[in-house]
Order: structure tokens, then C-alpha cells, then sequence
């Protein structure tokens, strides 16, 4: 990253606001390096992902990524299966408080169920990055 901007001019102000976006990148990647090649995957667009990626991604990140990213991961995940059994308890507590079959029932219902999926998935990324999905 160069100090100037296109035209050539001394250029501080986007030199510091690039440095600061790359440190932060940095921090929210799962960086793998490999012989033939390299890959990077941002933590929160890529996870939590479907059963049939995370089968194919995680052999790669226990083998080829660095301990702190693969923490790092795993703290995501963690986080993010309380966030949203959470959101699971008060969508669905939410629907028990409402008349059963009206609309508003439906859309709880409805919103407890995607948050449900999404649960379910970060538990089974967990269970594939710490044990490599082998039952206990």
C-alpha cells in the first residue's frame, strides 16, 4: 500500500483509512496457505454455512489454518449458537403468548424456525472444526 493516491499525490488520510480496513480484515478472516494455493473466508458472511460446504471447508481450515483463526472461529460460533437459540426461546415464546393459527402466530413460528436452522447450523460447524464431525 503505497502513501499516494492514483494521481501521484501524497495521499495520508486514504493510506491510514486502507491500513485500518486491512488490520480489521485481517481479524475477521480464516486464512489457509497451502502448497498449490491460498484462501481466505470471511468470518461473518461465510459462517455459519450448510452441512455439505462445511464438509468441505473444515478438513481444509483444521489442516492448513493457524490455531488463533481456527479460535477465533470457533468463538464466532459459539457466539453466534447463543445469539440465536435466544432469538429461538423468543420467537417461539412469543408465539405461545399469541392465538394459535392467527397470522401473527405464523410469522413467530415462522421466524423461530429460520433462527432454529441457523442454530443447527452453528452447532454442526462446531462439532465439524473441533472434532472433524467423528462421533464421540
Amino acid at each position: 500500500m503505497e502513501r499516494r493516491n492514483a494521481e501521484g499525490y501524497h495521499d495520508p488520510t486514504a493510506y491510514g483509512g486502507m491500513r485500518m480496513a486491512e488490520r480489521k480484515a485481517e481479524k475477521e478472516t480464516v486464512k489457509m496457505v497451502y502448497k498449490n494455493g491460498r484462501m481466505e473466508l470471511y468470518i461473518h458472511e461465510f459462517f455459519p454455512c450448510r452441512l455439505a460446504v462445511a464438509k468441505k471447508v473444515f478438513p481444509l481450515i483444521r489442516r492448513f489454518a493457524k490455531d488463533e483463526d481456527k479460535e477465533k472461529l470457533k468463538q464466532f460460533l459459539r457466539i453466534k449458537a447463543r445469539e440465536h437459540s435466544g432469538k429461538v426461546r423468543a420467537f417461539s415464546e412469543k408465539a405461545e403468548s399469541l392465538t394459535a393459527k392467527s397470522e401473527e402466530w405464523h410469522f413467530y413460528r415462522r421466524k423461530a424456525r429460520e433462527e432454529q436452522i441457523i442454530y443447527n447450523q452453528c452447532v454442526k460447524n462446531l462439532k465439524l472444526l473441533e472434532n472433524g464431525g467423528k462421533r464421540e
